[in-house]
């Protein structure tokens, strides 16, 4: 079932499909007009196999007043390594490509630094000459929005930039992700809300705290202007307790299949340790008493 932490940037994108457009200019120098009309499109492809596909996210761009499609992009958010991906990506964009009849891309977010390198790989289809490079988003792809004047201008591509972790969160990094958090809140009360908890829930705690102190205070040029604020410092405290218990319970996972002399990979640590989700932390406790393979933890 997709996490929060997976839905995120397909949230965003589906909420504002310009930023697509947006990402596409600033993270891979492709040229998109900036008088076009962006819509988001279908993302099931059962027509091309008898099996069903079905993307995260696709984009239509078109020139404006044209229904003419000029490009289209499929989004993806990718969080851990899966060699099955490596077939379904190039369904995705030839299904694409063959509905649209346009150039065609895609866009993969990955949050994690392995995943990101894995996905960066190119994919050989056998065919010659047909090797599809996916686009990726996240550590390595280089700063988006440098400044807190740029993500007051667009603020979205600053707040996607967060989630796919594109720069490490430093206080300056932060202080930008602020400013694009802030600029939403208050011109848009509800989504400013929304993504203000997807960025909270991402970040290591270190990097929260900073955050929730900017949320706070404010800073000399950016505060959020309604009481979110003030609630948000209440939950953070909140969550902070239930990160603590979370983090124990990770660890006793990790205790348990040790013990058992269970092998753990890289991805598998790491999912273990990112969970936040006390009821599915506290069944993997359980299951790790019994299971064969760490890999049966998770069905």
């Amino acid at each position: 079932m997709p996490t929060a932490e997976h839905e995120s940037p397909i949230q965003i994108i589906r909420d504002n499909p310009a930023i697509i457009a947006q990402v596409m200019r600033a993270a891979f120098d492709i040229e998109i007009s900036d008088d076009v009309e962006v819509r988001t499109a279908s993302e099931d492809f059962t027509q091309i196999a008898p099996t069903a596909y079905r993307a995260d996210n696709v984009v239509e761009i078109c020139e404006r007043g044209s229904p003419e499609r000029k490009i289209g992009v499929v989004a993806e958010t990718q969080r851990a390594v899966d060699p099955k991906k490596r077939h379904s990506w190039p369904l995705y964009l030839t299904g694409l490509f063959a509905r649209l009849e346009c150039p065609s891309y895609l866009v993969v977010i990955c949050p994690g630094g392995r995943v990101a390198q894995w996905a960066r790989e190119p994919i050989d289809i056998g065919h010659p000459g047909f090797t599809l490079a996916p686009l990726v988003l996240g550590p390595g792809t280089g700063p988006l929005v440098t400044s807190t004047d740029q993500a007051a201008q667009m603020p979205e591509l600053a707040v996607i930039a967060a989630l796919a972790n594109v720069t490490p969160p430093t206080e300056e990094s932060l202080e930008i992700t602020y400013a694009a958090l802030a600029t939403i809140e208050n011109t848009q009360q509800e989504n400013g809300h929304l993504y203000t908890d997807m960025v909270h829930k991402v970040l290591p705690l270190a990097a929260k705290k900073i955050l929730e102190e900017f949320v706070t205070t404010g800073t000399a040029d950016y505060k959020f202007t309604s009481d979110f604020a003030l609630r948000n410092h209440e939950r953070g405290r909140e969550e902070g307790r239930e990160e603590g218990i979370a983090l124990g319970e990770a660890k006793s996972v990790l205790v348990i299949l040790a013990a058992r002399k269970l092998v753990v990979s890289d991805e598998a640590r790491e999912r273990i340790m990112s969970c936040q989700d006390l009821d599915t932390l506290e069944g993997w406790v359980n299951r790790a008493l019994t299971v064969e393979s760490v890999e049966a933890l998770f069905e």
